[in-house]
């Protein structure tokens, strides 16, 4: 009678691989939801990000020309068209994690001033989120 040990170890093995395979796929199933969930977690800062800009772009009552006049880190009015914010969502002085660019656009309803603001991912320069938002001026 032959041994069945071969046979066994054979049975063993394929197991084995079986098993690793399965292993590596959910591990990269894990790795793949985490880097969406860290993805995501960036866009809903920018979108946060624009809301408040347009919130404060519409507060100020005035725009320039192409570039919206909003409180830059130190308080004052700046006209520069990119905002720069840290990690924490706090304006900085310098490129941080993220850039927010407010460009006033044309207008064909009189009164009705329209602005874009998007939001960039510094390190990668991807554009996060956009939004036009609206707001009605003095006729003056």
């Amino acid at each position: 009678m032959k041994s069945k040990a071969p046979l066994i170890m054979m049975e063993q093995m394929v197991m084995i691989l079986v098993f690793a395979l399965a292993a590596a796929l959910c591990l990269q199933a894990f790795v793949l939801s985490d880097s969406m969930s860290r993805e995501g977690q960036r866009r809903d800062k920018a979108v946060l990000l624009c809301q408040n800009l347009a919130e404060e772009c519409k507060a100020s009552g005035h725009a320039g020309e192409n570039v919206i006049p909003v409180p830059d880190a130190s308080g004052e009015i700046s006209s520069a068209p990119v905002y720069y914010y840290d990690e924490n969502s706090q304006l900085t002085e310098s490129p941080s994690v993220y850039h927010v660019e407010a460009v006033r656009i044309s207008s064909d309803v009189p009164a009705l001033a329209r602005a874009q603001v998007t939001a960039y991912d510094e390190a990668t320069g991807k554009e996060l989120f956009s939004m036009e938002f609206a707001w009605q001026e003095e006729d003056g």
